[in-house]
Parts: structure tokens; C-alpha cells; sequence
């Protein structure tokens, strides 16, 4: 009778002093052999893929690869890998996936031995010791710019500090009565959006006053965290403000009845498809779709990115937040920032996914524009 090789569990982590910055890698298999490595000026989600690769090919027969990055296990829990490949190595919003030249080797060692990788997620800075072990690991790589290996893990507390979040809070700027002048978004053509990835005809606009009970209505829905600016007057005074920060995804007639379920998304995740803005008048079809992007001439942000339940998980947050990053860069913005729950796994994924990544202390994710 042939013997089932016993699967080992190795965990896995990545930091990143300043995301782009020094970073490390570190991985290590309970009671059993540690690894990790340094690179001069990488980002944190370079540093996970790179963790995972390394144990991958270093370690023989069946691993469970235990990660807090969501970016990593999603990947291969989800399948994001695969439609990856079937596009040709591009993402949703039909943009080259980052970090390919890491993400390439492991998707071949997972495809041409099936089962023999496994991923699970385990929450960071929680209660397992060796999730805070390889962070401890790699954030001393990071900061020594040197990397290490041994056969038997070394206790956490003779490692180094690990990369905890911040307690301190950030003291607020004022923002300014009005924002500075905008340059002039260029125009979208006019007309019916593009396709999204399952054949759902959908339309991209700014929002305009009839929208507005509209919108309230879909952030009720769609389960939305309420706040003290979820109401009618707090709506309009945005778009008054700025009339192209209200983002609207639209979808019209029979479209709009033929929706199915799909659970498990946070504020608008998904990974298939993308979208087009176009023209459309308010209340023509049902609204599906939100996201405020505002630039106050020095930041650039991203709020209430908002999916209907029936409509996740068809790229239409990626095409939203798409075309938010069209409008802010036409302003001049240069990075963009977007706060994210940190204990929801999956809106965790979908902004990894956007190509945000968490600057450390923080429940801000950020992404250069340039």
C-alpha cells in the first residue's frame, strides 16, 4: 500500500521599511528549518510573493503555506492566477499584473504538481507564534539588509521587534473650505459601457442630483458601514463641491433584473472583467455601483467604493476604481490612498488586487499614479 506523504506547514511573511523601500522575506517551518532574505529597495507585497517562492522551492513534498497577506493566498484560493494566464498575464482593469516575474515561478510550481501547494490565511500580529515569528524574521532581514537560515526556528523574542501596527494616531490636517481648481478631466465618449467579464452591460458616469436617493439606496444594500455624511444633503454637498467625484455604475433594463448572488465581497472586490464610462441618463436602469474619489490639490483619496450584491465579482469595483485613477491623474494627482478594514480579509484582496498596498502603522493603502 503506497504511504501519503505527510504534509509540512511552513509560514511564511514579508516587510518592507517604507513601501518602495528595504525590504525582507522569511519563512519557517515549526520545529523544523527557517529561512529568510533582504533586497535593497522593493514593496511589501514583492517581499510576501518572495517568502512563499523561496519555502516553495527550497522545501520538498506536500507544504501548507500559512500567510497573512491575502495578495498571496487569494491568489491561488481564488483563482486569480488563472484568469491571469487565460488574459495573458493582465488584470481586470486590462493592466499588466505586478510583480509577474515573481507570481510566474509560483503559479508553475503550483500548476505542474497539483496539490502539492497548499495556502491558508492567518490573521496578522494575532495570536499564533510562528505568523509573529517570520514577521519578526523579516522585518530584521529588512532592517539588516541581511538574510539568514538555520534548522531549528530561534524563540521570537531573541529575533527582533515585529512589524506591529502603530497605537499612535496621525493628528488630522484641515482641509480646506474649498478644494484648489481642478484641470479639466478629458471627456469619455458617450454611450453604453463596455462589457464586464460574465457579458454584463454596465456604465460608468458622474452622478448627478436625481442620483441621489439612488445612491443612498445601494450603500443600504450593499451593507455599507453607515456614517454621519450618509444622507441626502452631505451627497449634494459633495457633488457641489466637485461635480466628478461621485463616481455611478449604471446597468439598464434587462440587465438590470438579471443579476445572481455572489457573496463573500467586500465593498466592491472581484477580479474578472473590467469597464467602460459612457454617457447614460439618471434613473434610465438600477444602480450598482459607487466610489468617491477626491483630490484636494495635494491628496488624492478613494471612499464608499460600493458594489450591489449581485453584481460582485464581475470586475466592476476594478473598473470603478480604473476610472477614479483616469479622473485623478488628470487632475495631478500622484498617488492615491484609499482605508481599508484591516479584519476584512477580502477587501484586503480586492485593494492588493487594485495594486494598493498598506503603508506599515496604518489601515491606509496607497498607490503611486505615475
Amino acid at each position: 500500500m503506497n504511504q501519503i506523504e505527510a504534509r509540512t506547514t511552513v509560514y511564511t511573511d514579508g516587510a518592507c521599511l517604507g513601501n518602495p523601500g528595504p525590504g525582507g522575506w522569511a519563512w519557517a517551518v515549526p520545529g523544523g528549518r527557517w529561512r529568510s532574505g533582504a533586497a535593497a529597495r522593493t514593496t511589501n507585497q514583492r517581499m510576501e510573493i518572495s517568502a512563499a517562492l523561496d519555502a516553495a522551492h527550497t522545501l520538498d513534498g506536500p507544504l501548507e503555506v500559512v500567510s497573512d497577506s491575502t495578495y498571496v493566498v487569494n491568489c491561488f484560493r481564488d483563482g486569480w492566477w488563472e484568469r491571469w494566464l487565460a488574459r495573458g498575464w493582465t488584470g481586470a482593469a486590462k493592466q499588466k499584473v505586478a510583480n509577474q516575474d515573481l507570481w510566474e515561478p509560483l503559479v508553475e510550481l503550483y500548476r505542474t504538481a497539483p496539490g502539492r501547494l497548499r495556502f491558508r490565511w492567518v490573521k496578522g500580529h494575532g495570536a499564533d507564534p510562528f505568523n509573529d515569528l517570520v514577521d519578526r524574521l523579516a522585518v530584521a532581514a529588512a532592517t539588516s539588509q541581511r538574510g539568514g537560515e538555520g534548522v531549528h526556528p530561534p524563540a521570537s523574542g531573541s529575533v527582533g521587534p515585529a512589524d506591529a501596527p502603530s497605537s499612535r494616531p496621525v493628528p488630522a490636517r484641515p482641509v480646506a473650505a474649498w478644494p484648489v481648481p481642478a484641470r479639466p478631466v478629458p471627456a469619455r465618449p458617450a454611450g453604453r459601457g463596455a462589457a464586464l467579464g460574465d457579458g454584463t452591460g454596465a456604465t460608468l458616469r458622474s452622478a448627478r442630483d436625481a442620483d441621489v436617493e439612488a445612491v443612498l439606496r445601494l450603500w443600504q444594500v450593499a451593507g455599507a458601514r453607515p456614517g454621519v455624511t450618509d444622507d441626502a444633503a452631505s451627497v449634494r454637498l459633495l457633488m457641489a463641491r466637485d461635480p466628478m467625484a461621485l463616481i455611478v455604475a449604471e446597468v439598464a433594463g434587462a440587465e438590470a433584473d438579471g443579476g445572481e448572488a455572489h457573496g463573500g465581497e467586500a465593498d466592491g472586490g472581484g477580479a474578472a472583467g473590467g469597464g467602460a464610462a459612457g454617457g447614460g441618463a439618471a434613473g434610465t436602469g438600477e444602480m450598482v455601483g459607487s466610489l468617491v474619489a477626491g483630490f484636494d490639490g495635494w491628496r488624492a483619496g478613494l471612499h464608499r467604493l460600493v458594489v450591489h450584491p449581485r453584481w460582485r465579482r464581475r470586475g466592476l469595483g476594478l473598473a470603478l476604481v480604473a476610472e477614479a485613477e483616469r479622473r485623478l491623474v488628470a487632475q495631478g494627482a500622484k498617488r492615491a490612498g484609499a482605508t481599508v478594514v484591516l479584519e476584512d480579509a477580502y477587501a484586503l484582496a480586492f485593494w492588493e488586487a487594485a495594486g494598493y498596498t498598506r503603508q506599515a502603522g496604518t489601515r491606509r493603502h496607497v498607490k503611486d499614479l505615475e
